[in-house]
């Protein structure tokens, strides 16, 4: 950390909760700090973890949820935590809950936004517009990520937004955020933020489309399931189009072999989570009837990185932290080309703390495949 820079950022690759929280506070404590924010392995025993962690910090709001893999300190990790604390004098947060996702209501949802909206604006040191951003963390087995964000687009209006949602090392089985004290299931974390130092929001892939199309012919839109590409068994047409055997396919050949839509002139992935019994294809995000899809020709991941980051770089001087929710389908592509030491390196070199999600929010959208977050340089003056 240099003297210019005001957000401390920490890791522990301990399993001990109480050897986590020291290590955490040792590294994150500053005086007057407005938030702490972090991000851990589901390796962890998490209602030991969640004490560990709110008798250390005491009375710091804290939020968090669990991955797919981190982004810390020493690059890309499994089986720790990390994190980042934002001190007062450069930052206001204000922060919500909402619970019980599985029965979504956008009426109790828009009343909770208005009144953090509210409490925001009292809150922020510094003109709202232009100097705030909104910061989202979902269960990531909710599906519902899609209504969030219809409701979190009405509240914000100019701020923008992004996010992803928690993993659970492939496992499917159990995602959580954390707020206040303690880890939730089937809910999600909203974390507005007014800062007076420069940021920018970003979302990009090293993905291109490809003249392969196929046609979502019949889907059970809710379930985010296709049952047919092409008026073919969904599974079989996207085996024979991508030239992988039905028997090989698997979430590892789903991320060396994507599928998208264009929408508005750009070009959106949608990943895939599993074939069916019936031949059918679970994706990750919102899928229905009509939808064109395109295979997809993948980049040099690595120079694409290097290059994103250079130019958040350019946008806000070098930065004191990138926080980055990282699709878990770019570290499946990365740990089967054998170059996670290569990425850590530029990660490294441009002070990333983030995780590996089941998917990514971005002003509005929930996307797959993509690397995004937020860019945060040193404090003007």
């Amino acid at each position: 950390m240099n003297n210019a820079e005001v957000i401390r950022r920490h890791y522990s690759l301990s399993h001990d909760p109480e050897v986590v929280a020291d290590e955490l506070y040792e590294g994150l404590y500053q005086e007057q700090t407005e938030c702490v924010i972090f991000f851990c392995s589901v390796e962890y025993d998490l209602p030991a973890l969640a004490e560990a962690l709110t008798r250390r910090f005491g009375d710091t709001m804290l939020i968090g949820c669990t991955t797919a893999g981190e982004i810390t300190p020493l690059g890309t990790c499994k089986g720790s935590i990390t994190g980042f604390s934002l001190p007062k004098a450069h930052f206001a947060v204000e922060a919500a809950l909402i619970e019980n996702l599985h029965h979504f209501s956008f009426s109790d949802t828009n009343t909770l936004l208005q009144q953090v909206m509210q409490n925001f604006n009292q809150k922020a040191f510094v003109p709202v517009q232009g100097h705030s951003f909104a910061f989202s963390l979902l269960d990531g087995l909710s599906i519902r990520e899609e209504l969030v964000l219809k409701s979190l687009n009405d509240s914000l209006g100019e701020i923008p937004l992004v996010g992803g949602s928690a993993g659970d090392d492939l496992f499917f089985k159990d995602t959580q955020v954390f707020y206040g004290d303690r880890f939730y299931r089937n809910a999600a974390v909203i974390i507005l933020v007014n800062t007076d130092c420069p940021f920018v929001v970003y979302s990009t892939h090293h993905l291109t489309p490809q003249d392969n199309k196929l046609v979502v012919t019949a889907a059970d839109a809710e379930a985010r399931v296709v049952h047919e590409l092409n008026a073919e068994p969904a599974a079989l047409e996207y085996s024979q189009v991508v030239g992988v055997p039905i028997e090989d396919l698997c979430i590892n050949t789903f991320a060396l072999n994507p599928i998208g839509v264009k929408l508005h002139d750009e070009f959106h992935v949608r990943s895939l989570q599993k074939v069916n019994d019936d031949f059918s294809l679970s994706f990750f995000c919102a899928i229905d009837e009509g939808v064109v899809l395109s295979t997809c020709k993948r980049g040099n991941i690595v120079e694409h990185l290097r290059k994103t980051l250079e130019g958040l770089k350019k946008q806000v001087g070098q930065p004191q932290l990138v926080i980055a929710c990282e699709c878990i389908f770019r570290q499946l592509e990365i740990d089967q080309l054998n170059i996670r030491d290569d990425i850590s390196a530029v990660l490294k070199d441009y002070n990333v703390i983030g995780f590996d999600a089941y998917g990514e929010q971005f002003n509005g959208r929930h996307v797959n495949q993509t690397f995004s977050g937020v860019a945060i340089g040193m404090p003007n003056g």
